[in-house]
């Protein structure tokens, strides 16, 4: 027996992989190099020559039981050491390897961020447009999306939609900019209503959010939380600290939860 869910799902059709198809088959018409493919995101950027020759020696130099093997579930130590000390020096953080939590790509990262601060019933909100993914990255947790609609035809935040989706039972708001798929960069501007709202106890907001660009995405990173506005780690109502994040403070994390049991603490990389 198949699981009639997931059967459905299979049958459904991706637009990004229609799109890629698409464009595969008209670049063999007029030649690839002229098709402008915006659908799958395949990276446009050489490999640097110091990460291939890094590869090389490890498979020439390691023994090829342990390259090849499994890591610790929790990450192979060394690396999230360097992990670490690389976000501390950049950003002038204070992470420790206890802090990383690797992930095989940002699906994972996400899916797992948004386990650990949501419950049945919660609602997660996303601005339209958004990616695709995250729907089942959502409601496979047992919590709901729930969609703000795009403020046209500048694709930046509509305030008036987000303070009215901004209920008791938000949990998590996923920021992506740069958005996926319309391209729009959300400015600090935009994003310091967000954090007001977000941060607002009068209407019971419980919520965290997570950024999800390649340069300011979160990452579930331990048991405590670090808030947007760069709070002192705790579990407690929180006290405001020196910023330290090289983000603007309004994308700089996740907003405060005043949820009462413990948050992961999230990170802006």
């Amino acid at each position: 027996m198949i699981n009639e869910k997931y059967l459905k799902m299979l049958g459904g059709k991706s637009v990004i992989r229609n799109l890629s198809e698409y464009a595969t088959k008209r670049g063999q018409e007029i030649v690839y190099g002229n098709v402008f493919d915006f659908s799958l995101g395949n990276p446009s950027v050489k490999t640097p020559d110091a990460f291939n020759e890094a590869c090389i020696r490890m498979l020439r130099e390691m023994d090829s039981m342990s390259l090849h093997g499994y890591s610790p579930t929790l990450g192979i130590p060394e690396v999230k050491e360097q992990v670490a000390e690389s976000l501390d020096r950049r950003f002038g953080m204070d992470y420790t390897a206890e802090h990383i939590f690797p992930t095989s790509g940002a699906a994972g990262a996400l899916a797992h961020a948004l386990r650990a601060v949501t419950r049945p019933g919660d609602k997660v909100l996303v601005f339209a447009p958004f990616f695709p993914e995250y729907v089942p990255y959502i409601n496979d947790t047992g919590a709901e999306i729930k969609v703000v609609p795009a403020d046209f035809p500048h694709f930046q935040i509509n305030f008036d939609a987000l303070e009215e989706s901004f209920t008791a039972d938000v949990a998590a708001v996923l920021i992506n900019s740069p958005n996926n798929p319309s391209g729009v960069v959300y400015s600090e501007l935009p994003l310091l209503p967000t954090s007001a709202v977000g941060r607002s106890g009068s209407s019971g907001i419980r919520s965290s959010s997570f950024p999800t660009s390649p340069t300011a995405r979160s990452a579930l990173t331990g048991k405590q939380s670090r808030t947007r506005q760069n709070f002192t780690r705790t579990s407690s109502p929180a006290t405001p600290s020196r910023s330290v994040c090289p983000f603007p403070a309004n994308a700089s994390g996740m907003l405060r939860s005043t949820r009462a049991r413990s948050m992961p603490r999230i990170s802006c990389r």
